[in-house]
């Protein structure tokens, strides 16, 4: 069985191709840049044409690719994960790919922005795909070594000898370690052809502010004792909003940025770990210890 994996050289691609070569499978990579597997195409998704037979002699594909930074323009959201998994699935079908899976996100459940907007799109164009097995899976916010995006920058920022006064009490949010993930892909890949949406976290909803004490611990540092009150950071935020507005550039406190230290995005849906017999391996506290020492041997920690 060969299977495609779109978005190969991402945070979770690069986890998944030994995963999947490991459980037997052969397979294919998709990236913009030349990959590390001897069956590799460079394709762009926003470049119908160069998308043109990359499902030949597939028989599953795994869509990773799209535009993880959520203050990317919506310009770009519907370009790459819209239109370009619209290319991908017309290539799937034109293809006779029998499993199609695509990693959409936690957000398109609890969030009302272009990111969650696109991804919700995407997850429509699945239902209508008339694939054999559509399948969605909505990863929580993915943690584990190497890890990118607001949780890197928080690990950097908690391994500061100064401890934030991040709120306490804010922002519940679920996590998944990438492995966890990872499993769960294979899982279903692996005999769970039909068609279903399931959400995927490790099952322990987070508030940001246990997020950052327990990544203070994992760097060796004093968790603080103080936290500002909610609504100083509301407050800082509005403010932000309006340095945004004035000067036409994204203020780094504006509501967009500090989006995860306020907003909520939290499920309980646990049915994919029933679904595939399996329960989650890690929790954020057993694996940052891992993620720091990471962080710091890519020199990204102060």
């Amino acid at each position: 069985m060969r299977v495609l994996v779109t978005g190969a050289l991402g945070f979770i691609g690069t986890a998944l191709l030994p995963a999947l070569e490991a459980a037997g499978y052969g397979v294919r990579g998709l990236g913009r840049a030349a990959g590390p597997l001897a069956d590799w195409r460079s394709a762009d998704l926003t470049s119908p044409a160069s998308l043109a037979g990359v499902c030949a002699d597939c028989d599953a594909v795994i869509h990773l690719a799209g535009v993880a930074h959520t203050r990317a323009s919506g310009a770009d959201h519907r370009a790459v994960t819209v239109e370009g998994t619209r290319a991908l699935l017309a290539e799937a079908r034109a293809a006779g790919v029998a499993q199609f899976l695509f990693v959409s996100s936690i957000k398109a459940e609890c969030a009302r922005d272009e990111y969650a907007d696109s991804r919700r799109a995407a997850e429509e164009l699945m239902r209508k795909a008339g694939l054999p097995s559509c399948m969605i899976v909505r990863p929580a916010l993915v943690y584990g070594p190497g890890v990118r995006g607001n949780l890197k920058r928080l690990l950097q920022l908690a391994d500061h000898p100064w401890p934030l006064p991040i709120p306490r009490g804010l922002a519940r949010r679920s996590l998944v370690h990438r492995d966890d993930l990872v499993r769960v892909l294979v899982a279903l890949l692996s005999g769970h052809a039909h068609t279903a949406t399931y959400t995927v976290t490790d099952g322990m909803p987070y508030t940001m502010r246990e997020i950052y004490d327990v990544m203070r611990v994992g760097c060796g540092r004093r968790v603080g004792r103080y936290a500002l009150p909610a609504g100083a950071l509301t407050a800082l935020a509005r403010f932000g909003d309006g340095v945004t507005h004035w000067t036409r550039r994204p203020c780094p406190w504006d509501t967009s940025a500090l989006a995860p230290l306020l907003e909520a995005c939290v499920s309980t849906d646990d049915g994919v770990w029933g679904a595939i017999g399996l329960t989650p391996r890690y929790s954020l506290a057993q694996s940052v210890a891992g993620m720091v020492e990471a962080l710091r041997v890519g020199g990204g920690a102060r």
